[in-house]
């Protein structure tokens, strides 16, 4: 029972409690960091106090039940990862997160949880409790080994990378990459580290790192006939590929994963592809073949966000071609969809579609507009678009000679812009 520090201290940062708060009237605050540390054991009363305040049961594994109980758990945690399959991996961690375990030795104890921050990672648990179980293991850390360290590099760089914090995801994910060749891990532990890591220097625009190692875990699922996420990395690949003018090689890829997608039938990839053959045409110039893709891709499953970012695709190909009906007709539908579908993550598709609504009217009453939309933009740290929309109002002010505002407003573009790519300095670009 010497391991029960650990797991009220667990219990304890998940819960977002201070040591003091746990500590008041039941022992001192020094007296639970010995226990919290496993320095010493509880008196029965104090232990039972503790558990309490924390509303904590758990439950006591012996040695050779908790290896089989790790075991199981990494045969999910391998599956989940391969598989993917959402709901069966949801079905079947309920088993733990209704109960707490109490280990005999505390390396397993960190390697059950690291196993399940990724578990929720992949489940799409409500996020606040996975950075409430990213905090708690953090500040166990010193006692990780090299995998468990691996471990929480990985998860913790997934976990930043879905919080939109691509440059800390990035952090954590090359701290993993030092120590991948200091410790075993399976081809499959590698493929998915790769995948993970491609995606994040994706993010950051990182793209021949990113073709490397998406070409780096490609290989293996390719290989090992593992169809799915083999997709995953054509799309990861074609997207860098393409953003380096490779266009030839970028189609290639994203060819390989319709083929694949049509194959085995996995019509979920359907919108995602052509979406991006769409902007791979785009890029090109090539109007007429990069809305016929998109067209497409609206025909195809996807969720609502898919289904937005393709309409907006669309009115920004029409938006090129200066043609007016076709701009508001697509907006127009953009607006009857986010009608049906309110979600407050949908809101930058809002002021998306009212912008291009006016953009080519040139009328100074839509001042404010942009305003309201730039703001909007910069306080979501979405630099991009904040940068795109003050130059598009620098540019107004101009056509009205506003040009006072209009030098303002362009020296605001260059300061979004700087903050899309990270610059602090001049001497940086």
């Amino acid at each position: 029972m010497n391991n029960i520090g650990l797991l009220i201290k667990m219990s304890r940062i998940q819960q977002n409690m201070k040591q003091v708060s746990l500590a008041k009237g039941i022992c001192s605050t020094s007296y639970l960091s010995k226990i919290e540390n496993n320095q010493t054991i509880p008196s029965e009363d104090v232990l039972q106090l503790l558990l309490e305040r924390l509303e904590l049961d758990y439950e006591d594994l012996s040695t050779e039940q908790e290896l089989k109980f790790l075991s199981e758990l990494y045969l999910l945690y391998k599956e989940a990862i391969i598989e993917r399959n959402k709901s069966e991996v949801v079905e079947k961690l309920t088993t733990y997160n209704k109960k707490n375990f109490l280990f005999v030795d505390e390396s397993n104890f960190f390697t059950y949880n690291l196993y399940l921050f990724r578990l929720y990672l992949i489940t799409e648990t409500d996020i606040d409790t996975v950075k409430h179980l990213m905090n708690a293991l953090e500040q166990m850390q010193e006692k990780f080994d090299d995998r468990q360290n691996f471990l929480f590099n990985t998860n913790a760089g997934l976990l930043f990378y879905l919080d939109q914090q691509y440059k800390d995801s990035l952090n954590h994910l090359e701290i993993s990459l030092e120590l991948i060749n200091k410790f075993h891990l399976d081809e499959w532990e590698i493929a998915d580290f790769y995948n993970a890591l491609s995606i994040s220097y994706l993010s950051n625009n990182h793209l021949l790192n990113t073709i490397e190692y998406s070409t780096k875990a490609l290989n293996f699922y390719k290989d090992n006939l593992i169809f799915k996420r083999a997709i995953d990395c054509y799309i990861v690949k074609g997207i860098a590929q393409a953003s380096t003018a490779k266009y030839k090689s970028a189609e290639e890829s994203y060819l390989f994963a319709k083929k694949l997608s049509t194959d085995f039938n996995y019509k979920q990839y359907e919108g995602i592809i052509t979406q991006n053959l769409g902007y791979l045409y785009s890029q090109q110039n090539n109007h007429l073949k990069a809305i016929e893709y998109y067209i497409v891709s609206l025909n195809s499953p996807n969720n609502t966000e898919g289904y937005l970012l393709t309409i907006f695709s669309i009115i920004k190909e029409y938006s090129k071609q200066k043609n007016i009906t076709k701009i508001n007709e697509w907006c127009n539908k953009g607006f009857e969809l986010l009608k049906l579908n309110s979600s407050e993550k949908n809101n930058s598709y809002y002021y998306h579609f009212h912008i291009y609504s006016v953009m080519h009217n040139n009328d100074l009453k839509n001042e404010s507009l942009f305003k309201s939309t730039i703001n909007y933009f910069e306080s979501s740290m979405d630099f991009r678009y904040a940068n795109k929309y003050a130059i598009k109002l620098a540019d107004l002010y101009i056509y009205h000679r506003k040009y006072k505002n209009s030098s303002l407003m362009y020296q605001k573009a260059l300061e979004y812009q700087f903050s899309q790519k990270s610059i602090t300095y001049l001497e940086e670009l």
